[in-house]
C-alpha cells in the first residue's frame, strides 16, 4: 500500500494548482474538502514511467536554471524534449 501524507491548504484554488505542481513532481494528489477545509492526500504515483519522466523533468529544469540557459523542458512523445521557449 502507498504511503499516504495530508497537505492541509487555505482554499480549494490552491488545492488545484498544487495537484497539478505536485503531478509534474511524480506525486498525486486528490482534494478532499469540506465546508471548513481543503485537504489534499498525496501520495507517489503508481505509474513508474511516470515518476521516472517527472524526476528526470526536474533535473533538466533545475540544471537549466543552474546554468541559466534559456531552454524550457517540454513532455513530448512518452518523454521529454528541451527546446527553446519560442518553439
Amino acid at each position: 500500500m502507498n504511503e499516504t501524507i495530508k497537505v492541509h491548504v487555505p482554499r480549494r484554488g490552491i488545492g488545484s494548482d498544487l495537484t497539478e505542481a505536485l503531478a509534474a513532481h511524480g506525486l498525486h494528489a486528490e482534494i478532499v474538502d469540506s465546508d471548513e477545509t481543503c485537504v489534499l492526500h498525496v501520495t507517489w504515483a503508481a505509474d513508474e514511467r511516470e515518476r521516472l519522466l517527472a524526476g528526470a523533468i526536474h533535473a533538466i529544469e533545475a540544471y537549466l536554471s543552474d546554468r541559466m540557459l534559456p531552454f524550457v523542458v517540454q513532455r513530448a512523445d512518452g518523454g521529454a524534449v528541451v527546446r527553446p521557449p519560442g518553439d
